[in-house]
């Protein structure tokens, strides 16, 4: 009886440690990710019942729920980056003001978790013909950015690239120049081999030149896949990301905030998340995106 306790013992031994190596072969061999991006309408003092005051909890809740790896928020004044960096403790940011180049202005920020992922190298540029100073492109109506930062996930050693921004909601040019910059720019940045993905607020739809330069390509550069669209799961609360606070009916919502990638990475789910509302309140204008990303 004793032999064949210690069989089952040595047995159940065995059968953890193979499942142990497995899921570190697993790991070994691809960086998994979720990277949300969120569009969190910055805090000026015309929303009424929807000021900055009054959700600030409500789209801390959202963040949390998700618990992305990688977040890219839009029109983050300098009171929310405050904000979500006090409360987001598990994680650091990059980005700056965009009137300035310092802290002026919005914001289009990433947080990174900084215990699974290093940050290498970081910068921002301005969708203008003067992209490395802060400056207004084409007919646009405000100053636009792109923040940008190369990482490396600490648990596989792999390397990436991510960008994040917010093209104009007026200018029709400087959104598909901004479209053409931004390609340029990462694949400067990004390494032949470097997956790189970009998330942020469009303010276009899929019918529009922007979007079709940025998932057709420019020059020799080809173009990005919307996240959305090739994922292999797939959740939707809405097909529509700016909800209007909530007040816009279903059909007549569009996706305006996407998540495009190279073809170095994996899209295993896309989610778009619902209206979160919270003691009345809406968490912003826009609901936020979430992809879970492989290579």
């Amino acid at each position: 009886m004793k032999i064949a306790k210690y069989l089952g013992v040595f047995a159940a031994l065995v059968c953890a440690v193979t499942v142990f190596c497995n899921n570190v072969d697993a790991a070994d061999d691809a960086c998994e990710l979720r990277v949300m991006s969120f569009n969190i309408r910055c805090a000026t003092g015309a929303d009424g019942d929807n000021n900055w005051e009054f959700r600030h909890d409500t789209l801390l809740e959202v963040i949390k729920e998700d618990d992305p790896l990688l977040l890219g928020v839009q029109e983050a004044l300098p009171i929310q980056m405050d904000f979500l960096q006090e409360n987001l403790t598990d994680y650091e940011s990059i980005g700056v003001g965009r009137d300035d180049g310092v802290r002026k202005g919005e914001f289009m920020a990433i947080f990174y978790k900084k215990d699974m992922v290093d940050l290498l190298d970081s910068g921002t540029f301005w969708l203008s013909k003067t992209p490395d100073k802060p400056s207004k492109g084409w007919d646009a109506a405000c100053f636009r950015t792109v923040t940008w930062g190369k990482f490396r996930c600490k648990q596989t050693g792999k390397t990436f690239c991510y960008a994040n921004t917010h093209l104009d909601h007026v200018g029709t040019i400087a959104r598909k120049e901004g479209a053409k910059l931004i390609l340029r720019r990462m694949n400067e940045i990004a390494d032949d081999n470097d997956p790189f993905f970009v998330t942020g607020d469009f303010n276009i739809t899929d019918q529009f030149d922007a979007y079709i330069t940025i998932t057709g390509g420019v020059d020799d550069i080809p173009g990005l896949r919307d996240c959305n669209k090739v994922a292999q799961e797939r959740e939707a609360a809405q097909e529509y990301t700016f909800s209007n606070w909530g007040k816009i009916p279903p059909e007549k919502g569009e996706i305006i905030d996407f998540i495009f990638a190279n073809d170095k990475v994996e899209v295993k789910k896309f989610k778009i998340n619902p209206v979160k509302h919270s003691n009345g309140r809406c968490a912003s204008d826009h609901v936020s995106i979430v992809a879970t990303l492989s290579f």
